[in-house]
Protein backbone atom coordinates (compact mmCIF):
# COMPACT_ATOMS: atom_id res chain seq x y z
CA UNK A 1 0.00 0.00 0.00
CA UNK A 2 2.83 2.38 0.79
CA UNK A 3 4.43 1.61 -2.59
CA UNK A 4 1.21 2.71 -4.29
CA UNK A 5 1.34 6.05 -2.50
CA UNK A 6 5.00 6.52 -3.41
CA UNK A 7 4.34 5.75 -7.08
CA UNK A 8 1.26 7.98 -7.14
CA UNK A 9 3.22 10.86 -5.57
CA UNK A 10 6.05 10.29 -8.03
CA UNK A 11 3.59 10.38 -10.94
CA UNK A 12 2.03 13.60 -9.66
CA UNK A 13 5.47 15.20 -9.23
CA UNK A 14 6.35 14.19 -12.78
CA UNK A 15 3.13 15.80 -13.97
CA UNK A 16 4.09 19.02 -12.20
CA UNK A 17 7.56 18.87 -13.74
CA UNK A 18 6.00 18.42 -17.15
CA UNK A 19 3.68 21.37 -16.58
CA UNK A 20 6.65 23.49 -15.56
CA UNK A 21 8.62 22.40 -18.64
CA UNK A 22 5.76 23.44 -20.93
CA UNK A 23 6.08 27.04 -19.78
CA UNK A 24 9.79 27.21 -18.89
CA UNK A 25 12.11 24.88 -20.86
CA UNK A 26 14.42 22.96 -18.52
CA UNK A 27 18.11 22.57 -19.41
CA UNK A 28 19.19 18.93 -19.70
CA UNK A 29 22.82 18.27 -20.67
CA UNK A 30 23.02 21.13 -23.15
CA UNK A 31 19.52 20.57 -24.54
CA UNK A 32 16.30 22.29 -23.56
CA UNK A 33 13.51 19.99 -22.39
CA UNK A 34 10.73 22.13 -23.77
CA UNK A 35 7.90 21.94 -26.26
CA UNK A 36 10.01 23.02 -29.25
CA UNK A 37 12.85 20.49 -28.92
CA UNK A 38 11.23 17.57 -27.11
CA UNK A 39 7.52 17.63 -27.86
CA UNK A 40 7.22 13.87 -28.42
CA UNK A 41 9.11 13.13 -25.20
CA UNK A 42 6.87 15.55 -23.32
CA UNK A 43 3.74 13.92 -24.76
CA UNK A 44 4.97 10.49 -23.65
CA UNK A 45 5.96 11.96 -20.28
CA UNK A 46 2.37 13.06 -19.73
CA UNK A 47 0.99 9.66 -20.73
CA UNK A 48 3.41 7.77 -18.49
CA UNK A 49 2.78 10.07 -15.51
CA UNK A 50 -0.97 9.68 -15.93
CA UNK A 51 -0.64 5.91 -16.22
CA UNK A 52 1.39 5.76 -13.01
CA UNK A 53 -1.21 7.74 -11.07
CA UNK A 54 -4.13 5.78 -12.51
CA UNK A 55 -2.51 2.39 -11.92
CA UNK A 56 -1.65 3.32 -8.33
CA UNK A 57 -5.24 4.41 -7.66
CA UNK A 58 -6.62 1.22 -9.18
CA UNK A 59 -4.23 -0.93 -7.16
CA UNK A 60 -5.27 0.85 -3.96
CA UNK A 61 -8.89 0.03 -4.80
CA UNK A 62 -7.90 -3.60 -5.24
CA UNK A 63 -9.07 -3.99 -8.83
CA UNK A 64 -7.59 -6.54 -11.21
CA UNK A 65 -6.64 -3.76 -13.60
CA UNK A 66 -4.52 -2.13 -10.91
CA UNK A 67 -2.59 -5.30 -10.18
CA UNK A 68 -1.82 -5.77 -13.89
CA UNK A 69 -1.21 -2.13 -14.85
CA UNK A 70 0.88 -1.13 -11.82
CA UNK A 71 4.09 -2.96 -12.81
CA UNK A 72 3.54 -2.02 -16.45
CA UNK A 73 3.32 1.67 -15.58
CA UNK A 74 6.58 1.52 -13.64
CA UNK A 75 8.27 -0.26 -16.54
CA UNK A 76 6.91 2.30 -18.99
CA UNK A 77 8.51 5.03 -16.89
CA UNK A 78 11.85 3.20 -17.01
CA UNK A 79 11.59 2.92 -20.80
CA UNK A 80 10.68 6.61 -21.09
CA UNK A 81 13.67 7.49 -18.91
CA UNK A 82 15.92 5.49 -21.25
CA UNK A 83 14.53 7.50 -24.18
CA UNK A 84 15.25 10.77 -22.39
CA UNK A 85 18.79 9.70 -21.55
CA UNK A 86 19.39 8.76 -25.18
CA UNK A 87 17.99 12.13 -26.30
CA UNK A 88 20.18 13.99 -23.79
CA UNK A 89 23.31 12.12 -24.91
CA UNK A 90 23.03 13.30 -28.53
Amino acid sequence: MILCRIVMSFGLLNGLLLLLAVFVPLPVNGHEYGWEQASSLMFLHGLVSGAMVYAALEKQRGSDLGFKAFPASIMSYVLWLCMVLRWAAQ
